[in-house]
């Protein structure tokens, strides 16, 4: 296993915050790996949406044969199955990347409807910044060493495929959560390890936004205005 993959996930769920006795939704469920976690530790009641359903009929199973309390969806995450403020928590793992901006709109419009006034929404996605500063670095050692300079980031620019044509940055989601009512989100710096990189230039590097390779931002829905609106 990639130790540093887990160490993302890892920081992900710690921004969820205390998830014993709460609803939690995750958004692009896939397998129900992730809610199969919190589950474990002491969510009361879990839910899920994707749009693959060989994926959400394997989640079902996982959570049938755990005994875990919890509603799996197949369908789009722009129109979420669930009630009006329901969950306590919302997160989404390795999902905007797929998604175009307006569809990232209505997602999080979306997710703010089914959580709950205060409730707390974590997004974990690829930077968009740090693969951009990635590939010029790339490009310029390639042209050192006298080899082609025409790398690009992958899964975009069809190379091998277009997957991730939603590949997005701090600012963007700032600004997305925002006009939606979300609070001033917070960001959860991942550390540039590599294995060659002595430890001195990872905590140099820390804190810098080109150089954390996955974005893990928090906020919370707004208490007063959808209490009061």
């Amino acid at each position: 296993r990639n130790f540093h993959e887990l160490r993302q996930r890892d920081l992900t769920l710690f921004c969820l915050g205390e998830v014993k006795g709460k609803k939690i939704i995750d958004i692009g469920c896939f397998k129900a790996e992730y809610l199969l976690t919190v589950a474990k530790m002491g969510a009361e009641y879990v839910g899920g949406q994707d749009l693959c359903e060989d994926a959400v009929k394997t989640g079902r199973l996982r959570l049938s044969e755990e005994n875990i309390e919890g509603k799996l969806v197949v369908g789009d995450a722009a129109k979420l199955d669930f009630p009006d403020n329901y969950f306590d928590i919302a997160f989404s793992c390795d999902v905007f990347e797929h998604i175009s901006l307006e569809v990232k709109e209505k997602v999080i419009s979306e997710v703010y409807r089914v959580l709950k006034p205060g409730g707390k929404f974590v997004i974990k996605t690829p930077n968009l910044s740090y693969l951009k500063t990635s590939i010029i670095l790339k490009r310029i050692l390639n042209l050192v060493m006298l080899k082609s300079p025409f790398v690009y980031i992958p899964h975009t620019n069809n190379n091998p495929d277009n997957e991730h044509h939603g590949l997005t940055t701090y600012s963007e989601l700032e600004n997305l959560l925002e006009s939606n009512f979300f609070h001033t989100p917070e960001i959860t710096y991942v550390p540039f390890v590599r294995k060659r990189l002595p430890k001195f230039v990872t905590k140099l590097l820390y804190g810098k936004k080109c150089f954390t390779e996955c974005i893990i931002i928090s906020t919370r829905k707004s208490i007063f205005l959808s209490m009061w609106e």
